[in-house]
């Protein structure tokens, strides 16, 4: 039935008729030339119209569910899986929550398509503000009851309507995109039972109260190129994927992208826009990432990465400003496993580091853990890369983030990275960090600081047997080493020993022998003969000839050094006991054992006595006992030797450890050398 609306005039100004409403005396302004009178007019309803909002029902199908951005919509069977079980669950109101780009809208947006015939109505509600709220429920009370829009004189009493009739009805669902605050949404959620909420939100934490939290991860590698090759194929053209290394160029640019759904839909629809391919969009964002990340192929410039993170960092150091430089700090680090007690280190109030932490997560930009946090890696990438544009991402401003960085992860190194066995864990720990600032920091930019870093991580990284990592580490340091002080100076020469060891540990013994003979012409010209510097540069040069094989070489280098180092620095200085060990060694391989076994088991008496009995030295002057034992074939004390190594390395190092395999493998085979005899 087609309500009429009709219009009276009225003598008193008051309505007549039955079932009519007055509705407002100013409808009608009449302009008659230069003046104007104003005509008094009522509008009158049908009685139907005066209906409780529990009276009235809505029309079949009514939604406002905006269309889907992209008809692509790839990797998220499992999310939507786990959304329509949370929304079965009854109950509490569903949250889904995740950093800014992640999806959440598309995902909530798609679930609310899917499900139009199960839910009636269905309205989007932006939930960016409590006025946005207010204007979406008025909104869908004119939809519900044109009436109840004529007669409410604003858009808080048409929520107000809308609020009735949803307390009213059952079977709807809303639908609150974006959500700043769980604070804003109480009000609206908490009056209402009868019907579902689907929240998305940036906000990971507060929820406890109001909602279910549900979040929403990045695509995994396969669905972020199946994203990217849809989306840039839809149209052809010089970008479209199809050549033979199309699919690995388009896994490096998502893996680039961190599988950020937000940033390859941008780098997708930016290759198709300009027709480009997608090895050449990958190398201008590695070269110009600023602009790369504002880059928009629509009109719609608030939907790229750098956007979509401006207002979240606004947002975030409008509260705490201390965590915008957390952010700024770490995007210099590796994305995951972040130590905690390194952001602790940027403030004095440990209380004041746990709320920055907790805000950003709340926010989804990290993720925080007890003892770490996790930092998308393109949150990372624009949170380093300049851009004037952005009031937070100054040039100064990331210089400076940069430099702290630097100072946070030098501080945080353990002493001795060869001796220092308690400090193994933290090296460990830091090394994925430590080898990010190096990716981060350009070579022409390192500096004193950047130069020990590097340094101290190769001499670690030796003495795990990482020796191609170990090697690059060396050589940077050399190369800052000598650009910053000179090819004579101190830590050039330190520079040159770890570089030349690295060498000789990887193999590389003709360049090894090279370096070692050049520091020790240069540590005797500089330090002079007697001091230790130049005695542990002569122990590693006769090292690296006991490897080429020169042994009898070896043997006197190491003796002549072994008397020059216990004379100048005593008999238990760990230079000392370093070359001892290393000259039995080099009596072993010339094949002088009775001096060799004797050399071993005053070395392993010692390293012992001095390191203690499960310290790596110790155990490695054990091993070389065992195994000089073993050449003697005195297999009865040797096999014991090598399975109380072998029993020691794996508790300490793990089974996995290159040391702790070869004390299996020097086990093996002195078990069945033993055999073989009997």
């Amino acid at each position: 039935m087609t309500h009429q609306y009709q219009e009276r005039r009225e003598v008193q100004g008051e309505a007549s008729g039955p079932g009519a409403v007055a509705v407002g005396s100013n409808h009608g302004i009449i302009s008659t030339g230069d003046a104007a009178t104003i005509d008094n007019r009522t509008l009158h309803l049908p009685a139907e119209a005066l209906r409780a909002p529990a009276e009235v029902p809505a029309p079949p199908g009514l939604n406002n569910l905006p269309a889907p951005r992209s008809a692509v919509f790839v990797g998220r069977v499992e999310d939507l899986a786990r959304l329509g079980a949370a929304m079965d669950g009854g109950g509490a109101a569903t949250v889904v929550h995740g950093l800014g780009g992640m999806g959440k809208s598309t995902l909530a947006l798609h679930y609310a398509h899917r499900h139009r015939d199960r839910y009636n109505p269905v309205w989007w509600v932006p939930a960016e503000t409590p006025d946005g709220i207010t204007l979406a429920l008025a909104s869908l009370a004119a939809h519900l009851d044109p009436y109840a829009n004529l007669t409410a004189s604003a858009s808080a009493e048409g929520a107000a309507w809308a609020t009735a009739w949803l307390q009213s009805h059952e079977g709807w669902l809303l639908v609150l995109d974006n959500a700043e605050a769980p604070d804003d949404l109480a009000p609206v959620i908490g009056p209402l039972t009868t019907g579902q909420h689907l929240i998305t939100s940036r906000r990971a934490t507060g929820w406890h109260h109001l909602a279910r939290p549900l979040g929403l991860r990045t695509l995994a590698p396969d669905a972020s190129t199946d994203l990217l090759m849809r989306i840039i194929g839809e149209a052809g053209g010089a970008g479209q994927p199809g050549g033979p290394d199309d699919g690995a160029v388009l896994a490096e640019l998502a893996a680039e992208l961190g599988h950020l759904p937000l940033a390859l839909t941008q780098a997708a629809a930016y290759i198709q826009h300009t027709a480009i391919t997608p090895a050449s969009y990958l190398a201008r964002l590695r070269r110009h990432p600023a602009r790369m990340f504002a880059a928009s192929a629509t009109d719609n410039h608030e939907r790229t990465v750098a956007r979509v993170w401006q207002l979240t960092l606004q947002a975030i150091a409008a509260r705490d400003p201390l965590a915008v430089d957390i952010l700024r700090t770490f995007a210099w680090l590796g994305p995951d496993d972040v130590p905690r007690d390194l952001a602790e280190a940027l403030d004095d109030d440990p209380i004041a580091v746990d709320e920055a932490l907790a805000l950003l997560h709340a926010y989804s930009m990290i993720t925080l853990t007890p003892l770490t946090f996790t930092v998308h890696r393109l949150v990372q990438a624009v949170a380093r890369t300049p851009d004037p544009a952005d009031p937070h991402r100054a040039e100064e401003t990331i210089e400076e983030a940069r430099r702290r960085a630097i100072g946070l992860l030098g501080a945080a190194l353990p002493e001795d990275p060869l001796f220092n066995v308690a400090g193994r864990p933290r090296w460990r720990a830091l090394l994925p960090h430590i080898e990010a600032l190096a990716d981060h920091v350009p070579p022409a930019r390192d500096d004193e600081e950047t130069d020990v870093i590097w340094l101290l991580t190769s001499a670690f990284l030796q003495s795990e047997v990482q020796l191609d990592r170990a090697v690059g580490f060396a050589e940077r340091s050399m190369a800052a080493s000598q650009r910053l002080h000179g090819p004579d100076a101190p830590r050039t020469l330190a520079s040159r020993s770890v570089l030349a060891s690295a060498y000789r540990a990887a193999g590389d013994l003709e360049r090894a022998i090279t370096l070692h003979e050049r520091n020790r012409d240069d540590c005797e010209r500089v330090f002079g003969a007697a001091h230790e510097e130049t005695l542990m540069a002569r122990a590693n040069l006769a090292y690296a000839h006991g490897l080429a094989g020169d042994v009898h070489l070896a043997a006197e280098l190491h003796s002549r050094n072994l008397a020059d180092c216990e004379r100048l620095l005593g008999p238990d200085d760990k230079l000392t006991l370093v070359s001892r060990n290393n000259l039995a060694s080099a009596y072993r391989e010339a094949g002088d054992l009775d001096r060799a076994i004797s050399l071993h088991e005053q070395s392993t008496a010692d390293y012992a006595r001095v390191f203690g009995p499960g310290h790596p030295e110790t155990l490695t002057a054990r091993s070389n006992l065992a195994y000089t034992y073993q050449l003697a074939g005195d297999l009865t004390r040797a096999i014991p030797l090598h399975e109380a190594v072998l029993t020691a390395r794996e508790r300490a190092l793990g089974p996995t450890h290159p040391h702790t395999t070869l004390a299996h493998e020097l086990l093996t085979n002195a078990r069945a050398a033993a055999a073989s005899a009997g």
